[in-house]
């Protein structure tokens, strides 16, 4: 039987999954979460210009891009408004915060305006 190991996140005793025996994460969704995240960020630093190909800065391969995105959320909107809902206190903590940088760059760049 495997032994009671300390998640690497929160700190909690958990037992590893037997098809995983050097889990070092609980299951809770918070830290599972939480190693996503941090999986990303450590795969984002290990391959930094994955995003930055040539055709990225080619204007009809950006139109293409936006425009498949907009299909899908047009197809799509029962999806949207239903993940809204069940996500509505973080999203709408992110629009305050995202908010609030924006009208405060906004800002900035107002008064360093030369005035004309």
């Amino acid at each position: 039987m495997a032994e009671e190991r300390s998640c690497r996140i929160c700190g909690k005793p958990f037992l590893p999954n037997k098809y995983r025996p050097n889990q070092t994460i609980c299951s809770s969704l918070e830290c599972q979460y939480q190693r996503q995240l941090d999986n990303m960020k450590t795969w984002r630093g290990m391959n930094p210009h994955y995003f930055k190909y040539k055709e990225t800065q080619d204007s009809s391969w950006k139109e293409t891009c936006r425009r498949r995105s907009l299909d899908w959320r047009k197809k799509h909107q029962e999806y949207l408004k239903l993940y809204r809902e069940e996500h509505r206190d973080r999203h709408r903590n992110y629009m305050r915060d995202y908010m609030r940088d924006y009208r405060k760059q906004n800002k900035l760049t107002q008064e360093n305006k030369p005035v004309a």
